[in-house]
């Protein structure tokens, strides 16, 4: 079977990461083809040249005319003898799904949805998956969470049938507590063994909020004493984040370092990662400090409850700064063991049943 991959753009995301490793692992069953709807040039970090590497060349369709676009997918689909269209985060796709259906009637719509994120910052997808207008035309639809998917049967009529809920799984084999690489990201960085490192690993943007990660840092050490912190990420926060970082007076206790493929290896050095999102799905930096014995503190947001312990999880809002360093040290001093399912949650059990979604599209 071909199947093609249509998104947005190959962010350096969560989401982007972990559909790259289920479609690597579904490719020995599947004609793997990646298609880019929206020009990724503003983009700080990107995974366009793994996707490359791995699948081949990409599909641009954002290079296209606009008047021409549709007419150029449609040929494209039918050159490649596309049986699946996979989409995630692809609001082209969502627009042109009715029309698709009517001329390729055969061709099979899944998305997956990740995320309720606000329309204001750019998509808000399960809401326009779920409508009444999308709906209809999508076949079968991915939610990682049960959170997603209970927001979506109380506000829209929808075909249950359609919906399977899949959550995020990582490669717990990668991520594990390992001895020989205890405390060496520490000295990378030039903290000392015996002192608390807190992380944030994600993208500087908005949605993340590491401007907050920096609040909590300087209320951390003007409350509690020598701690070390690092931010692991990319954006265009990332000198404005340096700034405040002068600004609080922290900058001799902080790190900035660039996004890198081994966050395992930092990890095994990390004593707790705290997450300040204002909005989530379900981040794949919680299971993999989980997985690796760290305990994670966390906004209560999207579906990290489904997770971790409520115990570790603040509600956004005022005080939150100092509520989450309370939180944190909290977590230290009672040295918090959160669980990680490994089976439940290994990126094998997670490309099977994938795998098992698109092949019963058939």
């Amino acid at each position: 079977m071909n199947l093609l991959y249509i998104t947005c753009f190959l962010d350096l995301s969560g989401v982007t990461k972990i559909n790259f490793d289920i479609l690597s692992g579904i490719s020995g069953r599947f004609n793997i083809h990646i298609c880019e709807t929206v020009d990724d040039a503003g983009l700080a970090c990107k995974m366009q040249s793994h996707f490359k590497a791995r699948f081949g060349k990409i599909f641009q369709l954002w290079q296209i005319p606009v008047a021409d676009r549709y007419r150029f997918f449609i040929s494209y689909l039918r050159n490649n003898a596309i049986d699946i269209i996979y989409n995630t985060h692809s609001l082209w796709l969502y627009e042109h799904a009715s029309r698709l259906k009517r001329d390729l009637p055969r061709v099979r719509i899944v998305d997956s949805l990740h995320v309720l994120e606000p329309y204001c910052f750019r998509g808000g997808y399960p809401d326009i998956s779920a409508n009444r207008f999308i709906h209809p035309f999508i076949d079968k639809s991915i939610v990682i969470s049960e959170h997603l998917l209970a927001h979506i049967r109380h506000y829209y009529r929808i075909d249950a049938a359609k919906f399977v809920v899949i959550r995020n799984g990582i490669d717990s084999g990668k991520f594990r507590k390992d001895p020989n690489l205890t405390d060496i990201f520490k000295y990378e960085i030039g903290a000392p063994q015996n002192v608390p490192l807190i992380g944030f690993i994600g993208r500087f943007t908005r949605q993340k909020r590491p401007d907050v990660f920096l609040e909590v840092a300087s209320h951390i050490l003007k409350h509690y004493g020598q701690t070390y912190f690092f931010l692991v990420g990319c954006g265009d926060l990332v000198s404005k984040l340096k700034d405040i970082a002068n600004k609080l007076r922290i900058s001799s206790w902080v790190r900035f370092v660039p996004p890198r493929d081994d966050i395992h290896f930092i990890l095994n050095s990390t004593d707790m990662l705290l997450v300040t999102s204002s909005y989530e799905g379900a981040p794949l930096t919680v299971l993999e400090a989980l997985a690796t014995g760290v305990p994670v503190v966390s906004y209560d947001v999207g579906a990290i409850k489904e997770y971790i312990g409520k115990d570790w999880l603040v509600t956004p809002g005022r005080g939150e700064v100092e509520r989450l360093a309370e939180t944190a040290m909290m977590c230290f001093r009672t040295k918090a063991v959160q669980q990680f399912d490994r089976e439940r949650f290994g990126i094998d059990k997670l490309v099977a049943r994938y795998a098992d979604v698109f092949e019963s599209c058939q």
